[in-house]
């Protein structure tokens, strides 16, 4: 799925990764809530990798990804808080598609659990490479796949 441009900045130019854009909104508000919270992550963890990249430019070691470790391990925490509620809202409605989306899930969580253990060896290119692949992730996940579970819950709460 291509990726709007009006959602997606330059990864040079601009403080945020990804715009908050009210096309992301499902009109689940909690779902929002979550979704707009895991933007808030990616935007801090990418402004906080280029603000070290910028402050220890010049040193040949690892502080920079010391000053990150906690932002990364909340990104972490809370996509696992997100995912495990989203599952429960699409058992709860009985998504035929389940399955499918919970493999996603699990596979993008595996990914990001093992950046995550090798983030200290990480130079600044490759957290920006992870930046951009998380940012590319939620987009993709929250303004096509989350879409196709919002129609059972509609129909749900009509019950």
């Amino acid at each position: 799925m291509k990726i709007s441009n009006s959602s997606v900045t330059n990864l040079t130019d601009d403080k945020d990764l990804i715009r908050w854009d009210s096309k992301l909104l499902l009109g689940i508000p909690i779902i929002d809530e979550q979704h707009k919270h895991l933007v808030e992550l990616c935007n801090k963890l990418y402004t906080e990798v280029m603000e070290s990249r910028a402050k220890y430019e010049n040193e040949n070691n690892t502080k920079w990804q010391n000053t990150l470790a906690g932002t990364l391990k909340e990104c972490v925490n809370y996509v696992a808080t997100h995912f495990s509620y989203e599952e429960k809202i699409m058992k709860l409605v009985g998504y035929e598609q389940f399955s499918e989306h919970k493999n996603r899930l699990d596979e993008f969580t595996k990914r990001v659990l093992e950046t995550a253990k090798g983030f200290n060896s990480m130079d600044f290119s490759d957290a920006i490479k992870f930046c951009k692949f998380l940012y590319e992730w939620i987009l993709t996940h929250i303004a096509h796949e989350d879409r196709l579970y919002v129609k059972k819950v509609v129909e749900y709460k009509k019950i």
